[in-house]
């Protein structure tokens, strides 16, 4: 048998702690690795008490004993691949070390919040010829790979992407925490090479960053989208739409629920299809689908230059919404 990959995980926050406890499920289960099995090798995390509190659960839930450290740098000696789940501010330094080690990257979108240090991370990836994924989640919801399927030629597409206030990803405003996703889902259907115009608004209310915003997107076809991203609301809403000639569509990626609707145009009847897939399990799929890209079992999946152009967007979204908020401030 084929010796494990080892994995470190680089930041245990929200996200990190859900990584830790995949990579550890699939190292007890194997989950479609074949013969090569994952190793959890190591955990970080620059905050002590988050980083004791998740070796305790990986102890008790499963057995397991990575090493521990608060300095991302001690990890990489020891592994093959790492998760990085910190701030978007520290990606392109701890990413780029990883590459430069020679590591496997799966990183929590978005890449960095600039462009070029983007581009700079997915030119060194390729260069050394190193897996570089991007965590798009959603791409691995079943609904929205039955989505996928099924939808040509969407002539309106509608987003909504809704959460209350935590104290999470506050270095970065609401379209790279939240509407970037949207966004990606977004250019599975549509060439953002296409896009003609941009119009987005949004306003600071919790933080001194937009928390919410709305954005509107046209093609060249004509086709529009709609976007809305909020992390202030009550509710929690994680629903995408698409409109297409004779067909709608509507994913809820919380409820983890496809409908589609298909109409007879000539004698208005319409027929309702429902899916529910409640065991599904994105974030798991997404390490999976990771582990075996870098073992050579798959061909790797949302790599990190395929979401340049939705990051460029959210960036320009961002810009247009600063505009507008200046245009505002100066008229009171």
């Amino acid at each position: 048998m084929n010796r494990p990959l080892k994995v470190g995980i680089i930041g245990l926050g929200h996200l990190g702690r859900y990584h830790a406890e995949k990579v550890a499920q699939i190292s007890l289960a194997g989950l479609g690795m074949t013969e090569r099995g994952v190793e959890l090798k190591a955990i970080c995390d620059v905050n002590e008490e988050r980083l004791e509190e998740v070796a305790n659960l990986l102890l008790k839930g499963y057995g397991l004993k990575p090493f521990k450290t608060k300095n991302f740098e001690e990890v990489l000696p020891l592994v093959e691949a790492v998760i990085v789940a910190t701030p978007t501010f520290t990606h392109y330094e701890i990413v780029k070390k990883a590459l430069l080690e020679g590591k496997a990257v799966l990183v929590e979108k978005p890449l960095t919040a600039d462009i070029n240090e983007a581009k700079d991370l997915v030119k060194l990836a390729e260069e050394k010829a190193l897996i570089l994924q991007v965590g798009y989640v959603e791409r691995f919801q079943r609904v929205v790979e039955e989505l996928c399927q099924r939808v040509k030629d969407p002539i309106f597409i509608e987003a909504h992407r809704i959460g209350s206030f935590t104290e999470r990803n506050l270095d970065i405003d609401v379209v790279l925490d939240l509407m970037v996703h949207d966004l990606d889902l977004l250019f599975l259907f549509k060439n953002p090479q296409d896009l003609e115009f941009i119009h987005a608004v949004g306003a600071p209310v919790f933080t001194e960053k937009p928390d919410i915003v709305n954005a509107r997107l046209v093609f060249k076809d004509g086709t529009t989208c709609n976007l809305t991203a909020s992390r202030i609301s009550l509710s929690k809403q994680r629903k995408f739409r698409v409109f297409a000639k004779g067909a709608y569509f509507r994913v809820d990626t919380l409820e983890k629920s496809l409908v589609q609707v298909l109409v007879d145009q000539k004698n208005r009847n319409y027929r309702i299809e429902r899916l529910h897939f409640p065991e599904d399990d994105p974030l798991l799929k997404e390490v999976i689908a990771f582990a075996k890209a870098v073992v050579g079992l798959a061909e790797p999946r949302v790599q990190a230059k395929d979401t340049l152009a939705s990051l460029e967007v959210a960036l320009r979204i961002k810009a247009e919404v600063e505009i507008n908020l200046k245009r505002l401030s100066a008229l009171s």
